[in-house]
Formats: structure tokens, sequence, C-alpha cells
């Protein structure tokens, strides 16, 4: 029997050895971007931990590769660093790379295999599609990382181009075959592109039809209520409905003339078999909206409350994907496609996982072909897909319903009628501008855009190996034209003018014209820097009209709308008001203000047939009397304006009457005294009426409390009229102090 203290020490040793004796190190982990991450930029920083080793020096060899086994890597130096910042990598290019660890001559397993996918292209951001904008508008998007620089193309011509139908029923289905064009829709309509315009033809139905799928040229099928189902031979379409389907039918698909599939109502399923339809049970009776059949033993069908399935041959397997109802699927292979109602969901051939649509409208269509895959939805939203999905332009607001897409042409098809239909790639117009963009930049300013034109513009980025894909297509309107502020239309205005009109933006000028008529036969045109201008019309009581355009380098906008305006042609009192009584004997006639009168001419009389008026001109508004008029007295006045040779007509006719009749004051008050004209150029009068015989002082004092000057008067029992001259006053607000020893009046003087 072995000692057992010779086997605990034999067992120690063993393991002693063991534990110092391992050399090798541990294996990275992967840190970032996450496995199957997409989305990322040409430049991305891949990540990962460090390890420890029996020394500092632990080195990092980095595989990259298109293919998961990795046949032919990029293999990096090594590092002692643990991220590796890539260069140029391709646009929409999946990578796949691992890490192992090197300490010495030793050598750790390799990390696991991580994916990750570089975007496609690059994302506009604003404005948003369909905005109006003014012709200098600011374009930006999502910068890149990694790129040399981007390119922009800003055209009026698109791939896509709104087609007249002539229906006006809602279109369901569409299908594309080499250089035939078909749509089915509501009341049994069927559609086909012949000769450069849409021909009804004749279907011998008045169902709906929901969709429909062309095998040849001379070989199709339309689905739709009821259990509708036609068949296309080439030349007419003729009914071949099966007894056993009598629901409404949603969708179809073929893989030849033998082998094909419908799907309806209630989970319907049925498939065609050299002739025959095989109505079969899926396991689930939620309504089926859309079918895509890939072979007899790859069938996949969506429909209502998240549900999805799919057939391998022999049996039918349900799945929910998500929470909505869906309407479209299309399925590239058995690994990889997408379903589409509110949300996206993407097939990876393991798992479905949601793609960011955005865009929040229910998705109606979908047709995945490569570089030409879209998606439609509700209010005209159309989706591109370029590694992500991109909200393009459309150009309508109806909902969109069915999509198809072949190499060379597509069509999209909606309510109302709507057919758009795509039929080269665009940008190809005399107008096509391309503009470099620097790296650095993630907006751009246009400048001199035509007005009231439709442009359509994209953008994608380049770097030392590749160029990205196009954008996704958003449109911007220019506006066709300025608009008119003031005056109204209609307006009476004064000789002297201020016409305003909005501001445009990225113009150089703009264009005004006035007429007397509005034809503008000959019209007066002024060229403006700014967005107002004054006008002088040339006389009073005239009709004029006026418009506005805008000018840059490159384009003249359409005129604006045509407003009238009146030149005023009377003047409006404003006080005294009309029968006013107790009126300073002195008063201080004032009306509304002409712009661009040279003067007034003012009637006073007692009698208001003016038999012998007191004519007075004024160069302002108002008008100082030169003598106090008549106590207890009414007086008529009107006032009419003059410019030149032109005057308008007289206006209304005003009367006052004056404060009672003279007599000897008892106390020396501020009735008593009348300052006049007020305000002043610095000569004024002093009316004042005195208890008695007896001398006043006169003080003129500034705001300040200074005196500006000061004299005596001797007045006589009664009216005594003052007239004096304030020298070097500058203009402004002061107090005229009059005092005989006993009381004191103060006036207020104002000097222009």
């Amino acid at each position: 029997m072995k000692n057992i203290y010779s086997i605990l020490i034999l067992s120690l040793v063993l393991s002693t050895v063991a534990l110092f004796g391992q050399t090798k190190i541990y294996t990275p982990k992967l840190r970032a971007p996450e496995s199957q991450s997409v989305n990322q930029m040409p430049n991305v920083i891949l990540d990962w931990d460090a390890v420890t080793g029996t020394t500092p020096d632990v080195q990092y060899e980095l595989y990259l590769d298109f293919n998961p086994d990795f046949t032919d890597p990029v293999i990096f130096d090594k590092t002692d660093v643990t991220a590796k910042k890539m260069d140029d990598l391709l646009f929409g290019g999946t990578y796949y790379w691992k890490v192992r660890a090197w300490e010495g001559e030793e050598v750790s397993d390799w990390s696991e295999v991580w994916s990750f996918s570089v975007l496609w292209t690059v994302q506009l951001d604003k404005p948003n599609d369909g905005t109006e904008v003014y012709a200098n508008p600011n374009i930006s998007w999502d910068s890149l990382g990694g790129v040399d620089g981007y390119q922009m193309q800003v055209d009026t011509a698109y791939a896509w181009s709104h087609e007249n139908s002539g229906v006006d029923v809602d279109l369901n289905g569409t299908a594309v075959m080499d250089d035939q064009m078909w749509v089915v829709g509501a009341e049994g309509i069927i559609l086909n592109y012949q000769s450069g315009s849409w021909v009804t033809v004749e279907s011998g139905i008045a169902t709906d039809l929901n969709d429909i799928c062309f095998i040849s040229a001379d070989n199709a099928y339309a689905v739709g209520d009821d259990g509708a189902i036609l068949n296309y031979n080439g030349t007419t379409w003729t009914s071949v409905d099966d007894p056993s389907i009598t629901v409404n039918i949603n969708a179809v698909d073929f893989i030849d003339a033998n082998n094909g599939v419908l799907v309806g109502e209630g989970g319907m399923v049925a498939i065609y078999s050299s002739g025959t339809w095989n109505v079969a049970s899926t396991g689930d009776d939620k309504n089926l909206n859309d079918v895509d059949m890939l072979s007899t033993s790859s069938i996949w069908a969506c429909g209502e409350s998240s549900v999805v399935v799919n057939y391998d041959g022999s049996e039918w397997f349900v799945n929910e994907i998500g929470s909505k109802d869906y309407f479209a699927i299309d399925m590239i292979s058995d690994i990889e496609g997408w379903v589409a109602g509110k949300d996206i969901y993407r097939y990876n051939g393991v798992l479905w996982y949601e793609e960011e649509s955005n865009t929040t409208k229910q998705i109606n269509g979908l047709s995945m072909s490569g570089a030409n895959s879209y998606a439609v939805a509700d209010d005209g939203v159309i989706l591109l897909y370029t590694g992500s999905w991109d909200v393009v332009t459309s150009g309508v607001d109806e909902d969109l319903l069915g999509v198809d897409m072949s190499s060379d042409n597509g069509l999209i098809v909606g309510t109302s009628g709507t057919i758009i239909q795509k039929v080269d790639e665009g940008f190809n117009s005399s107008f096509l501008e391309n503009i470099a963009i620097p790296a650095d930049s993630n907006n751009w300013d246009l400048s001199n855009l035509l007005f009231g034109q439709t442009f359509y513009y994209r953008i994608r980025a380049y770097h030392g190996t590749d160029t990205s894909n196009w954008s996704g297509v958003k449109t911007i309107t220019t506006y066709p034209t300025v608009y008119l502020d003031t005056p109204e239309d209609g307006e009476i205005v004064d000789l002297e003018v201020d016409c305003k009109w909005s501001e445009y933006n990225g113009v150089t000028n703009y264009l005004l014209q006035v007429s007397s008529d509005e034809a503008f036969t000959n019209p007066n045109t002024y060229n403006e820097q700014s967005y107002t201008a004054t006008i002088i019309n040339p006389a009073f009581g005239r009709t004029g009209y006026w418009r506005v355009a805008a000018q840059h380098a490159e384009d003249i906008s359409e005129w604006s709308e045509v407003r009238s305006f009146n030149v005023i042609n009377t003047v409006a009192l404003a006080s005294p008001e009309n029968g006013a009584t107790d009126i300073a004997s002195c008063p201080l006639l004032q009306w509304e203000y002409i712009y661009g009168a040279s003067g007034y001419e003012i009637w006073v009389d007692t009698d208001p047939s003016f038999p012998e008026p007191s004519v007075s001109t004024s160069d302002t508004s108002v008008l100082q009397c030169a003598t106090p008029y008549e106590k207890g007295t009414t007086y008529y006045w009107k006032v009419r304006g003059k410019s030149g040779s032109s005057q308008t007509l007289w206006s209304d006719t005003w009367d006052f009457t004056t404060e009672g009749a003279i007599g000897i004051v008892e106390v020396f008050n501020s009735d008593a005294v009348n300052i006049y004209p007020n305000p002043s150029d610095g000569e004024f009068n002093i009316y004042l009426n005195s208890v008695a015989n007896e001398d006043y002082s006169v003080k003129v004092i500034d705001i300040s409390g200074r005196i500006i000057c000061e004299f005596n008067i001797a007045c006589q029992s009664g009216s005594n009229h003052i007239t004096y001259t304030l020298n070097n006053a500058e203009s402004g607000t002061y107090n005229v102090v009059i005092s005989n020893g006993t009381d004191i009046v103060t006036k207020r003087l104002i000097l222009n």
C-alpha cells in the first residue's frame, strides 16, 4: 500500500506544474459594433476587450472578410491596442470580423465571429418632401464619417411621372412584365398601357379586382372579391372561377404556368397545380392579404393581427410577428424577406426583426428588386430601400395600394385612379446641376432656382474606393412670386404711398409696376432692392393698379396678384369736433395729414355758404388763427388739399362756437390767456384778457427750469395782443409764466 503522504505530494506537484506551466492566453471578447449592426460608417471602429497574459506584451490580430468562413480575409498587422479604425469600407457591404491575441509565440483561440453592414447611402434631412421654398433653400443631411465628399444632383426631371389613368376608381394591383404593364381595380377595371396611354380592357365582371400576376406575356391571372378568378391568354380575359372558392381573394402569385397560389378572407389558401386549385388550411382563420411563392415548397403569406404563415411543401407554419396587421410580403429567398403594414419586419433566415420605416403611414405594397426596391403607403408615401428605408417624393396625396418593379421600369397605383410610372432614372434634363460638396459639410445652400418650379434632388457620398447609392429623392417647389402686403386691394391712399410685399429670399431685386389701367398698358416700372417702395401719385382722385415680381441672375418670377388703390380726394377734419361749443376764441384747427400734399387751403366764415370767407393756407395739417375770433360766435370751416395744379374736393363743413362774449373779468386765470400759434417756429402771440389796466411779467422757462427770457408788458383792461420772438431757442417744450404780481398763469409752448 502506497504511503498516503507520497500520493498527496505527487498530486500537489502535478497541480503546480499544470498551473504555472499554462501559457495559453485568454480569447479576446468583441465589444463594438454589436454583431449584425447595420448602417455603420465606412470608417467604423472595431473594438474588443483587452486580455491578460503572463507578460504585458500582448498583441492582437484582426481578420476582416466578406465571407463568414474567412476564405479571403484582410489580415491587419498585429497591434497592442484594442481597437482598429477601418478605412474606405464599401457602401452597403456586409463584413465579418474576428480577433485573436498573441503573446510571443503563444496565440489564443479566435474570438466569436461578428458581422456588421456599412450604410448604403446618405439620409436627407431638411426640407421635408414637398416643401415650398424660396430660390435659395438650404438642403441638409446626416453627415457621414470616413468619406472624401458628397455629390448632389438637382433637376426638374424625375424618374416617376403621374399618368392619366382615365378612371377615378381605386386601383389595387399592378404587374410589370417586360414591356407589358397592367393594372386592376374596383368594379372589375383592368387597364393596359398601350402606345403611350392607358386603355380599359374588358374584364367581363363588375366585382372588385384586388391583385394581378403575369407568368408570361400570354398567361396571367387576376383575382378579386367573391372568389373572382380571371385568366389572360394573351388576347382576352376569361373567368375561371373555382366553385370551391367563394370568399374575397386578396392576392395571387405564380412561379410558372403549372404552379401558383392565392389567399384571401378567413385564412383561405388555394394552391394551383397543373390546372387544379386545391384549397388548403393554414390552421389559422385570420384574413390573409398578400402572398409570395418562391417554389412549391416555399410559400409565404401575411395578414391581419400580425400573422405570417409559411409552407414548406408539406406543412403550414403560423407565426405572429410584432403586433400589427400586414398587407404586403416580399421574399427574396428562404432566408431573406420583408413583411409590412404599420411596421416593417425583415427576415434573416432565423428570425424576424423590425426595421425603421421612417413613416407612420400604413404600408400597402412591397416590391424588393435590388436598387429598385420600393414600398408604398397611405397619403402618397413612397419608400425606397437603400439598406434602410428612405421616404422619396411621390407628388400625390392619395393612398398608394400597389407597386411592381422591373429592372427598367415600374408602376405604383392607388386610390381615385392614381397611376405613377417609373420610366427612367430621371435627372437627365438640361437643367441638371451636379454639385461637389466637401466632406465636412452637412448642408448646402442652393441658389438661383427657377421661380414656381418643382425641383428634385438627391445626394450620395464617396471615398477612395467606392461611391454610395444615391439617397432617396425629395422634391421642393419654389414660390412662384411675391405676396402683396399693403395697401389692401381698393384701399384709399395718400398721394405718397408705401407699397410693401413679402420678402423673397435669394433674389437680387424686385420689379414694381404701377399703372392707370388693370392691363398695365403703359406702366411705370421701378427697380427696387428692398421689399418696400414709396410711389408718388400725380393727382388726387385717381385709381391706380400695382403688381410686383422678383428677380435673380437666372430668372424673373411671375407677376404677383394685381391690386388697385384709390388716391384720396378729400380732407378728413379732426378738431374742434363738429358742433363743439365754448371753444377758445383762437382755436387750433386740425385735420388728417395727406402724405405727398404740398399744402392746404382753409376757409372760415360765420355763414355756412362761405360768402366772405377768411382764407388761409398751411403746409401742415394744423392752422392756428392769426387773430382771435369773436366771442360767442358760431364759425364754419372747411379744408382742401393741394399738390401742384391738383387739388382735392372740399372736406365736409364743420362748425364750432367760441366761448362767451367779452366782459370785464373779475379774476386773472388760465381762461384769460391764450398763446398761438402753438406749436411755433419761435414767433408767437399772447392773447391776454386783463381785469384792469396793469403790468404783467412774462418768463419763458425750459424743462430744466432755466429762464430763457423774461420781459414785462403793459396791458389795458380787456383784450390785449402781444407778439414776441424767441431767438436761438432750441426745439422743445417750454413753459410761459405770466403774472400780475398777485396771480400766476402758466401756458405750455412747443417750438418746432
